[in-house]
């Protein structure tokens, strides 16, 4: 079975080749490409089996024809539909993948039913040559209905397969923008032009659409739709490629389609001449009938039939008279020729055409398959031709590309790396003055201001540090001191929102001790009975009385109870804690009568109650008093007195009176020293400065050992301050906490003893008097110094 090559097997060789170098590509890249740029590869390789089946068909002229047609080419078309379909999904972003899963399933299950249809009806059709297809194929048309859907359901199928794949890349179109976007509207060419040529099958096969035209238009449309795919592709950056095989492949590309399109005017061409040929034998074997001759001579043909007498005038190949009557119901063609088959063997394929002489009606034959060898020869010319000119490509392409365009994008990349790395003395050489040579010499100049830049920036940068480590010092004290300030603001917050909250309630307990006193008390000694007056005596007389030992305590406590419970008094233990409680452990012989009756002892437990309810109110108006300095401490340690409200006060009297408060409460085992050198007067606020020295003396106190504990406190006066010096003779305070016993709320006592605030505010005062606060200490002496002018300075 020798190859006779049709017109059409140019192009679908040449369409394997593209295909197939495209599919080798991509394949060996396969793992530097996305997972969803992979299924670029199954279309590839389906459009590469569809035009090597085609190829096949129009190579040969075979039987085996009709199944390479049915069993090859239309299962490779249905899988290149719904792999397409499957990238087309994957294309960009996968968007839809619900969507996806499903119409692969559907998609599938169609193709294979579509196929297995197909393949079925193949075996009810009888294959013949196609006069229009120019090879062996099953017959095309059946008036069987089921014969019928199994030619259509290729074209069928697929043209729902790519219907649904232009809804998909159309709602992607309208989804994405930019690069993306455009991408996909190449796509959508190349799916447009498929479905396209998929509706023309529906349309020859319903014999809408003539075969040769049908061919025509699917095989340039195919290369047109071949080069959008390739190029798109490329042109992705998902694809890894290089700009020499992006030109190789375009130049490929263009080649082909240029030579596919002088194939086809060559191919018309060519067939005209062929009629024309045809034709001319015809009309000189016409005129020699006309002209008597019976038996004419001939070049071409191999059959010369009288058709109204049935006999030959020629006969070549020992054609049967009995078979003249099988071409009686032949269609007569007078205009031109067409293919006839005598049998179904190549042999008896024959270009026929009639005409008529002396009124005799006349069939001249002349063989296809001499058509067909000149044919083949004009084919593999051209295929040598498009082989030699894909390999002078190759073989010009480092002249003509490489030297010109890719070596001196090398050195330009190349060159951007090595900067890129740090090189700032790199230098691209400029061959040309074409676009790349532009763009080598505008990189060396940039290199070169870049490069200048660097080290103007590397002095700036040295200037600037020298300064900057001047300039983070100062932040350093600028910090600390907005720190401070910041905490100075938040404690006046905190200090006028528990002002605010704490004086109502203080105010409210104030207000109630007064009216406990104003209407429950009576100082009108006029109205008191003499009874009531004894009693007052009595509990006066032991208000200075110093408690006795504790041996003889409880023995003096029994004896008082016994001798309530004699006198029957009610509760004579209570009573007697009491009175043990005011220093009262006995009843002197004066008082004796007082308890004989029950008016004097009720008159003695009245005035022993409202003395006991005076102690406690007593107590609460210390403690109120006490909570009112603290809220004042607050309110007053980041708020800085007016100076006109200032007065001059005396130091020594403030201090003195802060002494003799304290002087009830010392310690034992504390001795006090107090030195004052002169008076000296200073401007200020009494209450402020009174609060300093209570805090001081306090702290001082408090530091004091269990035992010879000491506090010296003296006052001296140079000639524009007072210097005021309270040492102890305390543990002192650690190195580490010295710096930070002046900060608000920091305390080293334990949680509920102190608020630490005590030393913030001290320093507060000190600083809205102008003055200044110093502190030495080691273990064995704590020593604050106060500076504050004097009031004539």
């Amino acid at each position: 079975m020798a190859p006779t090559l049709n017109l059409y097997s140019f192009f679908y060789f040449g369409l394997s080749l593209v295909s197939g170098i495209a599919y080798i590509y991509f394949r060996s890249r396969k793992e530097e490409l996305t997972p969803s740029f992979r299924g670029l590869l199954i279309p590839l390789l389906s459009l590469f089996y569809w035009s090597i089946a085609w190829s096949i068909c129009n190579s040969f002229l075979s039987h085996l024809t009709a199944y390479v047609f049915v069993f090859l080419k239309n299962p490779a078309i249905l899988v290149l539909g719904v792999s397409t379909s499957e990238l087309a999904f994957r294309f960009q972003e996968d968007l839809f993948p619900r969507w996806r899963k499903w119409s692969l399933w559907i998609q599938t299950g169609l193709a294979l039913f579509a196929g297995l249809w197909n393949g079925i009806g193949f075996f009810f059709r009888e294959i013949r040559f196609d006069p229009k297809m120019e090879f062996y194929v099953p017959i095309q048309s059946s008036e069987n209905t089921l014969i019928q859907f199994s030619i259509l359901s290729i074209a069928i199928v697929l043209c729902l397969v790519l219907v649904n794949t232009l809804v998909v890349l159309f709602t992607k179109y309208n989804r994405l923008d930019g690069s993306k976007k455009k991408a996909t509207g190449g796509f959508i060419l190349a799916i447009i032009g498929i479905l396209s040529l998929a509706f023309a099958d529906i349309l020859v096969d319903l014999n809408y659409v003539s075969k040769p035209t049908y061919l025509f238009v699917l095989t340039n449309l195919t290369i047109i739709i071949m080069t959008i795919l390739v190029l798109v592709s490329l042109n992705q950056d998902t694809v890894p490629s290089t700009v020499g095989f992006k030109i190789m492949t375009f130049n490929l590309t263009i080649l082909y389609l240029i030579l596919s399109i002088v194939a086809n005017f060559l191919f018309n061409r060519f067939r005209i001449d062929i009629q024309n040929e045809m034709s001319r034998e015809k009309h000189n074997i016409k005129t020699q009938l006309e002209l008597g001759n019976i038996y004419p001579y001939v070049y071409l043909s191999d059959l010369v039939i009288d058709m109204q007498e049935n006999n030959f005038r020629i006969n070549k190949i020992e054609f049967s008279e009995n078979q003249i009557e099988s071409l009686q119901n032949r269609i007569p063609s007078y205009e031109f020729f067409k293919v006839d088959t005598f049998n179904n063997d190549p042999t008896g394929i024959y270009w026929t055409s009639d005409f008529f002489a002396k009124n005799h009606h006349f069939l001249v034959a002349i063989p296809y398959i001499e058509y067909r060898e000149k044919v083949h020869q004009t084919v593999v010319w051209l295929i040598i031709t498009l082989l030699f000119s894909i390999f002078t490509i190759f073989m010009l392409y480092p002249v003509l590309h490489k030297t010109s365009i890719v070596f001196p994008l090398t050195r330009l990349l190349s060159g951007i790396r090595r900067m890129q790395s740090g090189d700032l003395f790199v230098s691209v050489e400029v061959s040309s003055k074409d676009e790349i040579g532009e763009l080598s010499k505008s990189f060396n100049e940039m290199i070169s201001i870049v490069r200048e830049a660097r080290f103007q920036l590397e002095q700036k940068i040295e200037e600037r540090t020298v300064s900057l480590n001047n300039t983070i010092l100062e932040l350093r004290d600028t910090q600390e001191q907005l720190l401070h300030a910041e905490r100075m603001s938040t404690l006046g917050k905190i200090a006028a929102s528990v002002a605010h909250e704490i004086n109502n309630p203080l105010a409210a307990i104030k207000g109630s001790i007064q009216f406990i006193k104003d209407s429950q008390f009576s100082d009108d000694s006029d109205q008191r009975s003499p009874l009531e007056i004894q009693a007052d005596s009595l509990i006066e007389s032991f208000k200075n009385q110093k408690r006795s030992e504790v041996t003889s305590r409880f023995k003096r406590k029994r004896e008082l109870t016994n001798f309530f419970r004699s006198k029957q008094v009610s509760d004579p233990i209570s009573l007697a804690d009491t009175c043990f409680d005011f220093h009262m452990e006995e009843i002197p012989t004066p008082f004796l009568s007082l308890f004989d009756t029950r008016e004097g002892i009720e008159a003695f437990q009245s005035r022993l109650n409202e003395h006991v309810i005076r102690f406690h109110l007593g107590i609460i108006e210390t403690a109120v008093e006490r909570a009112s300095k603290i809220v004042f401490a607050l309110k007053h340690h980041s708020y800085q007195g007016p100076k006109e409200n200032q007065k001059e006060l005396s130091l020594k009297q403030g201090i003195e009176s802060v002494l003799s408060m304290y002087s009830k409460s010392w310690k034992p085992h504390v001795e006090l020293e107090w030195n004052c050198e002169g008076d000296p007067n200073v401007f200020g606020h009494a209450d402020e400065l009174v609060q300093v020295w209570t805090n001081l003396v306090y702290n001082s106190f408090q530091a004091c050992p269990s035992e010879n504990g000491k506090i010296s406190i003296s006052l001296k006066t140079t000639n524009s301050e007072a210097v005021i010096q309270i040492e102890d003779n305390g543990k002192g305070i650690p190195e580490d906490i010295l710096p930070r016993i002046f900060e608000p709320f920091f305390t080293t006592k334990e949680l509920g003893m102190g608020t630490g605030l005590g030393l913030s505010i001290v320093q507060k005062i000190i600083e809205n008097h102008q003055g200044k606060i110093q502190v030495q200490s080691q273990p064995g002496k704590t020593l604050f110094t106060i500076h504050l002018p004097l009031a004539n300075s």
